[in-house]
């Protein structure tokens, strides 16, 4: 027993070193200040000639406008994409070549929605402008094709508008009179409810060329909210953190996808298949990242603190059921035994330092540091991210509510034999058969031809 605590203190004490690396390794991006401005668009060609842009933004958006303080958020992280949008071409412009214009492409995709956020997304595009450096158009997702989730069919519509990079290039299956036939060197993924500050995209634009970059993942700063939903994220975070590390490494085979901003180049994405092998993945900025990664895309992530904001979950019990989807289908394969086997390896891991303090002068003094280690770079890795740090001091009372998600999201996976999202079932059986990845399954077995 003795023996078991003081192995399991010394991993906690293990993984602050870790933390405290991630630290040093991942870069924040708003001290990185860029040494060239993104690489500007190619000059336009003769009269008529398809202009090229330099981003496109896409933005799925299913019932966002619920009430008038949903509405309110909309319009703000409207806005805020807008401004840093306008900043990027503003760049692009300044470096001087006769770029395309417009230089950067906001696309809305409505999935679905049965309250006013088509309306409002199209007003959105209405009083954008014509002649703009910035282009925003709203795509109209009616019905969703079986076999696909709906906020990957979403994404998946707008980049079918999208041809991939080079000459002749036409744009993917699923296009529609109309539809811009540009093809944009970048493409950024992020979600209805994200604030952007102005310097955010050129900045992440600039980080990802001047590193050869094909997909770059940008961490976003989480608005504060309750000390014990705070001290959870904090405990998600921690765990979240451990394959940030070797991310940055181009000879690693690390991988991370983020949901609020997920850069990649236009061609990287279309050497996957763009959305055909994630279509049913709940986790799909995970897979998505794996898949470049595996791909052979050279992969980065970077803090966004002080440039992409996001209030994700208002309370403990938000995170709880939020992660359920996500923890059962990506993070257990749809396997209820792994998460309960998970759950107790983390319930064990949260108590073993506590118990340790009771256990003797040694124990006592492993555990005691484990704690303090444990708090510590938990509350630095707040403070990193632009964060208080005052809720790590309850972080531990955090692991226990991430052990709790983990063994619920097995149980109500089992229970409902599969993952609910917006009112659809999507068996265990039908997910397990779509993870499979070329070359074989995330469970390592191999997809019959």
């Amino acid at each position: 027993m003795d023996l078991l605590l003081a192995a399991l203190c010394a991993l906690w004490i293990a993984g602050a070193g870790f933390g405290w690396r991630v630290l040093r390794t991942v870069p924040v991006l708003s001290r990185q200040r860029p040494t060239q401005p993104p690489s500007p668009a190619p000059p336009p060609g003769p009269p008529g000639a398809s202009r090229t842009p330099v981003l496109a933004i896409l933005v799925p958006a299913n019932d966002e406008a619920g009430d008038a303080s949903s509405i309110a958020e909309l319009r703000a992280a409207h806005a805020s994409r807008l401004a840093a949008a306008t900043r990027l071409a503003e760049a692009n412009a300044a470096a001087g070549t006769g770029a395309a214009a417009p230089a950067v492409e906001l696309i809305y995709i409505d999935d679905r929605s049965t309250d006013a956020t088509g309306a409002l997304l199209d007003e959105f595009a209405a009083t954008a402008g014509t002649g703009a450096a910035v282009s925003v158009r709203t795509l109209h997702v009616r019905e969703l094709p079986e076999g696909w989730l709906g906020k990957t069919h979403a994404l998946q519509r707008a980049l079918a508008t999208l041809p991939a990079e080079g000459p002749g290039a036409r744009a993917g299956a699923g296009s529609r009179p109309g539809d811009s036939p540009r093809a944009p060197r970048w493409v950024l993924f992020t979600d209805a409810d994200v604030l952007f500050a102005p310097d955010a995209l050129a900045l992440a634009l600039a980080h990802a060329e001047a590193r050869g970059l094909e997909h770059l993942v940008v961490m976003p700063q989480l608005h504060p909210g309750g000390l014990l939903r705070d001290a959870t994220l904090g405990a998600f975070g921690r765990l979240f953190g451990l394959m940030l590390a070797s991310v940055n490494d181009p000879k690693s085979k690390a991988s991370v996808g983020v949901g609020a901003f997920n850069l990649m180049r236009r061609s990287a994405l279309a050497r996957i298949g763009d959305m055909q092998r994630v279509r049913l993945e709940v986790g799909d900025d995970m897979a998505l990242g794996a898949l470049l990664r595996r791909s052979g895309a050279r992969q980065g992530v970077a803090s966004g603190r002080d440039l992409v904001h996001l209030t994700w979950y208002r309370s403990a019990a938000q995170i709880v059921r939020g992660l359920e989807k996500g923890i059962f289908a990506y993070g257990g394969r749809c396997e209820p035994w792994r998460l309960y086997l998970g759950a107790f390896a983390l319930l064990v891991m949260e108590l073993a330092p506590w118990i340790a303090l009771a256990r003797g002068p040694a124990l006592c003094a492993l555990g005691a540091a484990a704690i303090v280690l444990d708090v510590g770079i938990v509350a630095a890795g707040e403070r990193w991210m632009g964060r208080r740090m005052l809720p790590a001091l309850l972080v531990p009372v955090g692991g226990l509510i991430m052990a709790w998600a983990v063994a619920r999201a097995g149980w109500m996976g089992a229970r409902r034999g599969g993952v609910v999202w917006r009112g659809t079932l999507y068996p265990s059986a039908m997910l397990r058969e779509a993870m499979a990845w070329e070359g074989g399954t995330r469970s390592g077995r191999r997809r019959e031809a």
